[in-house]
């Protein structure tokens, strides 16, 4: 049910990028889309608080719908590893959006500067080397700084049972598989021990109320 744009690479190179994007804002996607944002909404609003001003880079960006609704202040950097997206963010013209650059896969983030957010939606599940990965968004923080992330919940039965019969009959008429779609999937316990095993403080997992998909918050050290 995610539509990330690193999953583009696993749908292959005919998908309509921006129609599996789309998908996002419609029901039943929303069941599993609409909890995220909100997270990420009271997630984005603890870091303005923080830093009224305060730059965030967004991993991963697709097509930055939750920008809509995010807090007045803060300043947004866009990275994915589709060009695509990166440019299509570009296009909205929104003045809070002053970057984007396009990412190498599984490589470390480095943009030579530090954020006070970070946040990635449905990425870290197509990350192999994630421990690695999720060390360089940790060097990417001020300290303090704050990190939010959400995965699919493979921890309990309900996702991959969906996934293996209707998502999969989905994927299928529009000429793909999900079957690899998701190399590294996570627990809730082994999202929080990645997390930790990077370093990070006050490191928080949960499951959706739909139990589909997991969120995570974290903390650079001060």
């Amino acid at each position: 049910m995610t539509a990330s744009a690193p999953a583009l690479a696993a749908h292959g190179p005919d998908s309509d990028y921006f129609a599996n994007h789309a998908r996002a804002r419609q029901f039943p996607w929303t069941l599993y889309h609409q909890p995220l944002e909100r997270d990420l909404g009271r997630f984005l609003a603890r870091v303005a608080a923080e830093h009224p001003t305060g730059d965030v880079l967004v991993v991963g960006c697709g097509l930055l719908h939750e920008i809509d609704e995010a807090p007045a202040g803060l300043r947004y950097t866009v990275a994915d590893i589709d060009a695509r997206a990166v440019e299509a963010v570009l296009a909205r013209r929104d003045p809070r959006i002053t970057g984007g650059v396009v990412v190498a896969p599984e490589e470390p983030i480095d943009l030579a500067r530090t954020f006070a957010g970070i946040y990635a939606k449905e990425v870290v599940e197509h990350v192999l080397a994630y421990p690695a990965w999720l060390a360089g968004l940790r060097r990417a923080l001020v300290p303090g700084g704050r990190l939010w992330l959400s995965t699919p919940n493979y921890g309990e039965p309900w996702l991959p049972a969906i996934e293996s019969t209707v998502l999969e009959l989905i994927a299928r008429r529009s000429g793909f598989s999900r079957r690899e779609i998701h190399p590294t999937r996570f627990s809730r316990a082994a999202l929080g021990r990645a997390l930790h095993g990077a370093l990070f403080d006050e490191v928080a997992v949960h499951a959706t109320p739909t139990r589909l998909a997991l969120t995570a918050w974290a903390r650079a050290p001060r």
